[in-house]
């Protein structure tokens, strides 16, 4: 088991590792008209923007840089995570339990 803190430039990058897109319908030519993200790892919590820290409340918050996942590999590979992983700090830090 590997607890992983990544980062993202975006989303859409996010998807793409994180995700394989399966077709789930097809019309009448055989084509695939409708798609099921699947998930490439059983545990993953996506957090997405996280946020600098403000001690004043009418600072208006400053997003960090990026789009941010948890994953909890468990027996697969983590290989196509590793060049997303970050140490989770200076970033606030949501953890497994």
């Amino acid at each position: 088991m590997q607890d992983l803190y990544l980062k993202f430039t975006d989303e859409a990058e996010a998807q793409s590792v994180l995700y394989t897109k399966v077709p789930t319908a097809w019309d009448d030519e055989g084509e695939p008209t409708e798609w099921y993200d699947k998930p490439n790892f059983a545990n993953i919590d996506v957090i997405g923007v996280i946020y600098e820290p403000q001690e004043d409340p009418d600072v208006e918050p400053v997003p960090y840089d990026g789009w941010f996942v948890n994953v909890r590999v468990v027996g697969e590979d983590a290989a196509p995570l590793e060049p997303f992983s970050i140490d989770p700090q200076p970033y606030p830090m949501r953890v497994w339990g």
